[in-house]
């Protein structure tokens, strides 16, 4: 009974260790995007080629238990799973390779399962029922990346628990004054936002929904136009002024996010 007693314990105590030896660094995905990833596009001819950054950055991710990610605070968890959504994603289409976009691969999203946080779970699992579900952080829709053309830019580098307010908050600019994603034209007096913010405008609603700039829009479309107005450059905040501005939404462009060929 004590040797059973004892073996129990140091099992626990294996297990309280193991969370402090996590890489929160994402050392191994870091060295992955660096050599994959540039200027928001993706090489996937080459990690085809070569799946050795892959497959280590992957093993970051899949040996982590349940007991180990429970322990996890906030910013770790989402550092953690905005991480290995995005990775996981670039795996769904490394292993279909070549297709023309993800809506090419059957089930992507809610049948294909990757191991995270010590269980079996889709990328809808990952986003929206825990992601959105579970922390209410509306930033992630411009870090997690579904490997299209109108996604936010995939980053070059991995989302860190101890930066991760900040890192979320450079995201959130890169993607409210980048033209592909959202057009803003001033002098015709209208936002073409991108169509996640229509998509996903209720997430915004609790932080965003005040009428300080748009008190003229009403719901979701208030709330997006707040969070793209508050994260654009102080320039066009100012040239914008207190006009009244038509809103809309942009196509969305599902072609994959793939770096052009050099062969």
């Amino acid at each position: 009974m004590i040797r059973i007693l004892t073996l129990t314990i140091l099992l626990i105590l294996f297990s309280t260790m193991a969370v402090f030896s996590f890489d929160h660094q994402y050392t191994s995905y870091a060295d992955f995007l660096a050599a994959h990833v540039s200027d928001g596009l993706v090489d996937y001819k080459k990690i085809k080629a070569d799946a050795n950054l892959i497959n280590k950055a992957l093993n970051e991710f899949t040996s982590l238990t349940k007991l180990q990610y429970d322990k996890f605070s906030r910013e770790e968890k989402i550092a953690y799973l905005i991480n290995g959504y995005n990775l996981f994603t670039i795996k769904a289409i490394v292993d279909h390779y070549p297709v023309k976009s993800i809506k090419d691969i059957r089930g992507v999203w809610n049948k294909l399962k990757f191991t995270i946080a010590g269980q079996r779970l889709t990328l809808d699992n990952i986003e929206h029922d825990i992601l959105r579900k579970e922390f209410k952080e509306e930033r992630i829709h411009v870090a997690v990346v579904c490997a299209s053309i109108s996604c936010p830019e995939l980053w070059h580098q991995p989302f860190r628990p101890d930066s991760l307010h900040y890192q979320l908050t450079l995201r959130a600019q890169a993607f409210a004054n980048d033209p592909e994603r959202n057009e803003i034209r001033i002098e015709e007096g209208y936002f073409k936002l991108s169509k996640i913010l229509d998509w996903y405008g209720d997430d915004f609603k609790e932080n965003y929904s005040h009428d300080k700039n748009f008190p003229y829009l009403y719901g979701k479309k208030r709330a997006a136009a707040n969070f793209i107005f508050e994260h654009l450059e102080p320039e066009v905040q100012k040239k914008m002024g207190t006009r009244k501005i038509k809103i809309g939404y942009l196509g969305y462009d599902w072609d994959l996010n793939e770096k052009p060929s050099t062969d």
